[in-house]
């Protein structure tokens, strides 16, 4: 983290994200370092002097999409007409290392996680038409959180650099506690954040490869969580969202065990600053009655419940080495209906996996019929190699898996308009995060980025990073449309409005 390669003035950095929002931190954390180092961080790959590519391996498509996005890099010239150096990093760099740099003798390195702390260095040799193979030097493989740190102490490193600011402004992010430790990453410029809490996964499910390369489960400390999370509301964050392969599996690897999950959440009520936390990957085998209890009583953790059931088939779902079925999902999603009536739902389900049929199909769908989702994807099954998934017999054609897709989704995005036009009347706290022209843009807390849809404030002022209450009076397909409940006076008006006021 210290190295510093010679001459690294205006030396421009563009790292491009494939895949969820795991990987973004990663990049946030890859970034952070760079900008520790003295490069500078752009946006578009045209305007930088060199490229990383965040990829992703998750399923074929995204394998698909990391590749022409390298080779779409790989074009790129300098002024001089010279190309634009490429390092591929991320998780189709760890799982096919070997595999990729023969395949693309364009780039000018393909970086396995344990690179990640010498990249300063990797993108000077890059940069300077050296081979990044002296940079790299010898390293064992590190899968485990975090990839990169920071010595503790009371401020953040330079990499906290605002990069939306000019490059002599120094903006920086307030104090972490005296005695925290957390990854160096770059100060966000939006209203909300991803906060990996673990990483890796023990699981064994049959379709996912992920465990081969991320490794297995490791919780990060609460310690550490409370220094990033106050780090980042000090930031401007106002929306955090947890992020990791299991989150219902943290703490498992810690003192206390997973009942400290509501340790977390009151880690989370007393961050001052942050208006909403929410999250994702909840493994409904793992979820605790504690932990649903301390969400749904929550002042600060969105009543968002993302589940990963994968599928409804108590069949298909055994030989994906998954537990439960319809019923036991449907007794889950009531449960927490139970405790909390604004609880909105979201999940994702494999269609085509091997030996499903018709049947199964007809049971996933009676499911989502009676769960009423608020949410729902599909992919079809992905082949990946090394799972037991991919020699199963009872392969299902693609194109049948297409079509079951495409009928289940027709269903589930009726449904998904339904439960839309069911807000129109009601209340929500809408956290502000941008203009598009004379409109205020937000998310309520039915709404996570980057996945769902948006509320809509036609003519509204409020400035990004307040939370408002907004009655909803119409919809746009799944997006709510709305007007705030206070009359607005004048944008100074709203400024009063305290972040946190009917937060949830």
């Amino acid at each position: 983290m210290r190295d510093r390669p010679a001459d690294v003035t205006a030396r421009r950095v563009a790292i491009v994200t494939l895949g969820c929002g795991r990987n973004d931190v990663d990049s946030d954390q890859l970034g952070g370092s760079l900008a520790a180092s003295g490069y500078e961080l752009v946006d578009d790959p045209a305007d930088a002097q060199c490229v990383l590519v965040n990829t992703c391996t998750f399923i074929a498509p995204a394998r698909e999409e990391s590749i022409d996005t390298v080779l779409a890099a790989c074009d790129l010239r300098h002024g001089d007409g010279g190309p634009v150096p490429v390092l591929v990093v991320g998780c189709m760099a760890e799982r096919y290392g070997e595999e990729l740099a023969q395949a693309l003798p364009e780039v000018a390195g393909v970086l396995g996680f344990a690179d990640y702390p010498r990249l300063p260095a990797i993108v000077g040799a890059a940069l300077e038409g050296r081979s990044v193979e002296a940079a790299r030097g010898s390293a064992p493989v590190v899968r485990g959180l975090p990839l990169l740190r920071v010595t503790a102490g009371r401020r953040a490193p330079d990499a906290t650099l605002a990069l939306d600011a000019p490059p002599t402004a120094g903006r920086r992010a307030p104090d972490a506690p005296p005695t925290a430790a957390f990854p160096v990453r770059t100060v966000p410029r939006g209203v909300w954040a991803y906060l990996k809490i673990a990483g890796g996964c023990d699981r064994v499910c049959t379709f996912c490869a992920i465990p081969s390369f991320r490794g297995r489960f490791a919780s990060r400390p609460l310690d550490e969580l409370e220094a990033e999370a106050r780090w980042l509301a000090g930031a401007g964050v106002r929306e955090l969202v947890c992020v990791s392969e299991n989150t219902t599996s943290w703490g498992k690897d810690l003192p206390g065990g997973r009942r400290a999950q509501v340790d977390l959440i009151r880690m989370f009520e007393r961050t001052e600053g942050l208006a909403r936390v929410r999250l994702l990957y909840l493994q409904p085998a793992e979820i605790l009655p504690e932990l649903l209890d301390a969400m749904a009583a929550s002042p600060v953790v969105a009543a968002y419940y993302d589940l990963s059931l994968q599928h409804a088939s108590g069949p298909v779902l055994a030989r994906m080495a998954r537990s439960g079925d319809a019923d036991r999902f449907l007794r889950l999603i009531e449960g927490i209906r139970a405790r909390d009536p604004a609880a909105v739902f979201r999940s994702s389900f494999i269609v085509g996996f091997p030996g499903e049929t018709e049947r199964d199909v007809d049971a996933l769908a009676d499911f989502l019929e009676a769960a009423r989702l608020d949410w729902v994807g599909f992919f079809p099954f992905s082949v990946e190699d090394g799972t037991p998934s991919a020699t199963m017999p009872d392969q299902v054609d693609p194109g049948i898996a297409g079509a079951r897709r495409d009928r289940l989704t027709q269903l589930a995005e009726a449904l998904a308009d339904e439960a839309a036009e069911a807000y129109v009347g009601r209340e929500l706290a809408v956290l502000v995060e941008e203009h598009d022209g004379p409109d205020a843009v937000g998310r309520s807390h039915r709404e996570a980025p980057e996945t769902d849809g948006e509320v809509r404030l036609p003519g509204c002022a409020v400035p990004p990073g307040r939370m408002v209450p907004v009655r909803v009076t119409g919809t746009d397909g799944v997006d709510l449309i709305g007007e705030p409940v206070i009359p607005e006076a004048s944008v100074a008006a709203w400024r009063t409005v305290e972040v946190g006021t009917a937060a949830g």
